[in-house]
């Protein structure tokens, strides 16, 4: 597995619920350090994160990357812009269909993380934010990773809907299940997040990553936004070939 794909994993999923009422648009900016892995060069980068939050419902955009999520429909989609397709999965989603038989027991042996969220009483204001300090830490075989997430209440975030979505999200991932429950004890929206990251089976590498969200905004989606578009094509979606990208 490329370094890249796994601190996905690692990272990616852990920040972060209605059509025409008004949804939370949450604007964040991400940096990477650069980073060295298996003889492969990883340049610095930074990248802009939209993510729209209704009451049964949730979109997130990077990149050339969207994913969406119904608990009306109980799917998830994932849309891959650039070449005009998208994946359809069921929820709750289950990796042992999504991969050849014995391979899910495998990495879930190899890629379990340890979650432990550890609530602070510091709290800083973060723009015009009032936020609380959560210390998190994720340990595996594969990886560990220690993060400083600051959450608001500050805002009209449905807290249990969006749980909920959250506890989709990370079922994509494997050996995440533990993370969903632990991250209930973190009590609003996170806005600013700092994590750093050794991946063990890769020498020790050591990736550093820091999100900041630039506005909060209730606002009423634009139309469509929670579908895929008309002209993308579904394709049968391909967990071996996703973790390499």
């Amino acid at each position: 597995m490329q370094a890249r794909s796994l601190l996905v994993l690692v990272m990616g999923i852990v920040v972060i619920a209605g059509t025409a009422a008004a949804d939370l648009k949450v604007v964040k900016m991400a940096h990477t350090d650069g980073f060295s892995a298996m003889g492969r060069e990883t340049p610095p980068s930074d990248t802009e994160q939209v993510t729209w939050i209704g009451t049964d419902r949730m979109r997130m955009d990077q990149g050339q990357q969207s994913t969406i999520i119904r608990l009306d429909l109980q799917k998830l989609f994932i849309l891959n812009h650039d070449k005009k397709t998208f994946h359809t999965l069921d929820l709750p989603v289950d990796l042992k269909q999504l991969l050849p038989p014995g391979m899910a027991d495998q990495m879930l042996a190899m890629m379990t993380f340890d979650v432990t969220v550890t609530p602070t009483d510091e709290t800083k204001m973060i723009g015009d934010w009032k936020a609380r300090r959560f210390d998190v830490s994720m340990v595996s075989k594969m990886a560990t990773a220690t993060m400083t997430m600051w959450a608001t209440k500050d805002t009209s975030l449905d807290q249990e809907a969006f749980n909920k979505m959250y506890e989709h999200l990370n079922s994509m991932n494997p050996g995440m299940q533990d993370m969903a429950e632990q991250m209930r004890k973190i009590e609003g929206l996170v806005i600013e997040q700092d994590t750093v990251t050794t991946m063990n089976m890769m020498g020790d590498v050591t990736i550093k990553r820091s999100e900041k969200t630039t506005s909060i905004e209730k606002l009423s989606p634009p139309d469509g936004a929670y579908d895929p578009p008309a002209d993308y094509a579904d394709k049968p979606f391909d967990f071996m070939e996703s973790m390499q990208k």
